[in-house]
C-alpha cells in the first residue's frame, strides 16, 4: 500500500541581520517548494539592498561540501515604505542523498558596528552589548545583532553556539554610553553564557604565505616556502594558529618564521562566514615586518604552532532596516 505524501505548510518570518543568513534548509526526504518570498524597509529614510540566493550544497561522499550559489537577486534596493517581491510563483528546494538546498539572504545596510564584548544574565534574560566603535542608539530603538559566539554548559558538557538562534530583533531598553547598551534578549533555561571572540574557518592560502627565517636544528632552510592547506586553524580565544602544511616543513623548537601580509584566507562567524578575509593584516602582531617563533612542531613534520595575537571581537549589531517572509510547502513520502 502506498504512502500518501505528508504535506506541511510554513511561514518564516524574521528580521534580517547584519551579515549572512541561513533562512531555510530543506529537511532530510523532503521536497521544499517556496510559493512566495519578500522583504520589506521597516527603516527610516534609508534605503537597504538584499541579496537573495539559492544555494546547492553536495553531501556526497565524494564531493561533499562542494557549494554552488544562483544568485535569484543580488543588491536588490528597496525603497522607503516599499518592499521587494523575491519571489511570486514556485522555486523547489530538494534534500537527497547528493545534494542539499537550502535559501541564503545578505543584507546591506547602514550602521553596522562590530561588537566587542557581550555579558548575559541567564536568569533574568539581560544583555549588555558593547561595541568597538560608538553605537549611535538611542532608547526604544530596535535593532538586530548577529554571529556573537557563546560558550555555556550543556548535558554535552562546555559547547559553543552561535546567536541569536533564531534571528529576532531586539529593543534598546537603556544607553549605558556611546558604545554600550542594554537590551533583554530574553531567558535560556537559565544557562551561564560566556562571550568569546569569532570562530575562524581556513578557506586558503597563496603560495608565499609562510618563510622560513631561522631555522635552528638544521632541518629546514631559511627562505623555505611553506605552504598551508586543509587542516590550518587560527583560535581566536590564545591567539594560536595552527598550521598543516602541504609538505614537510621541518621546523623545530626555536625556529622562526615570517608571514607575507594578506596570504592566508578565513571566514568567520560574525558574518556568518559570509566574507573572506586574508591574513595577516598591516596591523596585526603577525604582519611580514615581524619574525614568529615556532612554539610547537610534530613528529609527522606537517604540522606546526605560532602565536599570531588574539582576536577580542564577535558579532554585529546595527538598526533594524528589513524583515523578510516566506511561504514554504514542504512535500514528504518518509
Amino acid at each position: 500500500m502506498a504512502i500518501a505524501p505528508l504535506n506541511k505548510f510554513l511561514t518564516i518570518a524574521v528580521p534580517v541581520a547584519p551579515g549572512q543568513q541561513d533562512i531555510y534548509k530543506a529537511p532530510v526526504g523532503t521536497s521544499a517548494i517556496v510559493l512566495y518570498a519578500q522583504v520589506s524597509n521597516v527603516g527610516v529614510n534609508t534605503t537597504p539592498s538584499v541579496t537573495f540566493t539559492h544555494r546547492r550544497t553536495s553531501v556526497a561522499t565524494r564531493t561533499i561540501g562542494n557549494v554552488r550559489n544562483n544568485r535569484i537577486i543580488k543588491d536588490g534596493e528597496i525603497p522607503p515604505n516599499d518592499s521587494l517581491i523575491l519571489i511570486d510563483g514556485r522555486l523547489v528546494l530538494e534534500r537527497t542523498a547528493l545534494i542539499s538546498d537550502s535559501l541564503i539572504i545578505n543584507g546591506t545596510q547602514t550602521g553596522i558596528t562590530t561588537i566587542s564584548n557581550v555579558t548575559y544574565s541567564s536568569n533574568i534574560g539581560l544583555t549588555t552589548v558593547t561595541t568597538l566603535d560608538p553605537h549611535g542608539f538611542s532608547v526604544n530603538d530596535q535593532i538586530t545583532m548577529a554571529g556573537i559566539a557563546f560558550t555555556c554548559p550543556s548535558t554535552a558538557g562546555i559547547t559553543s553556539s552561535i546567536f541569536p538562534a533564531p534571528q529576532a530583533a531586539f529593543t534598546i531598553d537603556r544607553i549605558i554610553d556611546n558604545k554600550s547598551f542594554e537590551t533583554n534578549t530574553g531567558i535560556v533555561n537559565s544557562l551561564p553564557h560566556t562571550f568569546r571572540p569569532s570562530f575562524h574557518r581556513f578557506i586558503r592560502s597563496n603560495a608565499d604565505a609562510i618563510t622560513v627565517v631561522v631555522d635552528s636544528n638544521g632541518g629546514a632552510t631559511a627562505g623555505d616556502t611553506i605552504i598551508p592547506i586543509k587542516g590550518t586553524d587560527y583560535d581566536a580565544v590564545t591567539g594560536i594558529l595552527s598550521v598543516t602544511s602541504a609538505t614537510p616543513h621541518n621546523l623545530g623548537t626555536n625556529d622562526t618564521v615570517r608571514f607575507t601580509n594578506n596570504s592566508i584566507f578565513f571566514t568567520c562567524s560574525q558574518d556568518n562566514y559570509l566574507k573572506e578575509q586574508s591574513y595577516p593584516r598591516s596591523t596585526d602582531p603577525a604582519n611580514n615586518g615581524n619574525t614568529i617563533g615556532v612554539t610547537t612542531f610534530t613528529g609527522n613534520n606537517l604540522i606546526f604552532t605560532v602565536n599570531v595575537g588574539l582576536t577580542t571581537t564577535g558579532g554585529l549589531v546595527g538598526p533594524l532596516q528589513m524583515e523578510f517572509i516566506c511561504s514554504i510547502l514542504e512535500n514528504s513520502t518518509s
